[in-house]
């Protein structure tokens, strides 16, 4: 773990990824510090670029949205195009997130669309005059996925769980002031109140009651920091499995080895080329080790195949 950190620091980290809409004083009370001392570590971590920003978790397949991973292995492409390709991305909208990778692919991009003939569309768009210049794509759906806390920045700590995504039926929409404070909340996810408030010319009461309305709702899930893993001197990691001979009861086990494992950050059980992601952040590679390790002792006839991939 960087040098730049301390415990409490991490003690912060930790609490602001569980629920970065905290207040400074409800952190110090759960971290045994001063009000004054949490805010101006926060005001540190973020000067240091180690909190990037604070966002709202969501759960998009409430509203009928469908979550698609696009990984692209390019060929015949130099750093320029390849610098034009990023950029191009980049300027898309509905591109949810994207990242150059290390292993068999290149490239992974996040979408969010409402049909298969959406994202059509959306492919077409990002990628239609890339052709020549793609080897192979992997497209999976995500089904079903989970996040959990950062265990790994806190001795001993348990890792918890919160879903991020999970098929369902479209149970709930948004009106205009619903989707303009989600939109602030995904980029200031601690933003107080009342500037809220002032932002969108309606009460205090009115933004409370629409945050707490939404979170009844299962579309909010939860508040978190963006935190940058290479600024805490850590690698991010998908294992990606191919897996056979499976069933509910198996996946609920795989699911609670992934959760187990302080540093295995998301779980998601997709449809598609390979059939599970665990994504991972890690100290060295003896950390990743382990992780593949435990998942082949304990599912030594069910994995049929799986690929790590470097973020």
């Amino acid at each position: 773990m960087s040098k730049l950190i301390d415990l409490n620091d991490r003690k912060i980290l930790y609490e602001l990824d569980l629920n970065s809409r905290q207040t400074n004083k409800e952190i110090a009370k759960r971290v045994r510090l001063s009000e004054q001392v949490v805010g101006n570590r926060i005001k540190r971590l973020m000067d240091l670029g180690i909190i990037e920003n604070f966002f709202v978790k969501t759960n998009p397949s409430l509203l009928g949205y469908i979550h698609i991973k696009v990984y692209l292995r390019l060929h015949n492409i130099t750093r320029q195009k390849e610098d034009e390709l990023i950029n191009e991305i980049n300027s898309k909208k509905g591109v949810f997130w994207f990242s150059s990778l290390r292993g068999k692919y290149d490239l992974v991009v996040s979408v969010y669309v409402k049909s298969i003939a959406d994202f059509s569309r959306v492919y077409d768009s990002l990628f239609g005059k890339w052709g020549d210049y793609i080897l192979e794509r992997n497209i999976i759906v995500l089904e079903r996925a989970f996040t959990f806390t950062k265990a790994y920045l806190l001795p001993k700590k348990e890792p918890e769980e919160i879903i991020y995504t999970e098929g369902e039926k479209i149970t709930a929409k948004l009106d205009e002031i619903d989707e303009r404070i989600l939109r602030i909340l995904n980029k200031e996810g601690r933003k107080q109140l009342i500037d809220i408030a002032k932002e969108l010319n309606v009460s205090s009461d009115t933004i409370r009651y629409r945050i707490n309305n939404l979170k009844k709702q299962g579309i909010i899930t939860g508040f978190g920091a963006k935190i940058d893993f290479r600024k805490l001197d850590l690698s991010f990691s998908t294992i990606l499995l191919k897996l056979q001979n499976m069933n509910n009861e198996k996946y609920k086990k795989l699911e609670t080895l992934g959760k187990s494992n302080r540093n295995t950050i998301t779980f998601i059980k997709t449809i598609g080329y390979h059939d599970v992601e665990l994504e991972t952040e890690t100290t060295d590679k003896e950390e990743l080790d382990n992780i593949i390790k435990i998942l082949r002792d304990n599912f030594v006839s069910e994995i049929k195949d799986y690929e790590i991939i470097e973020v």
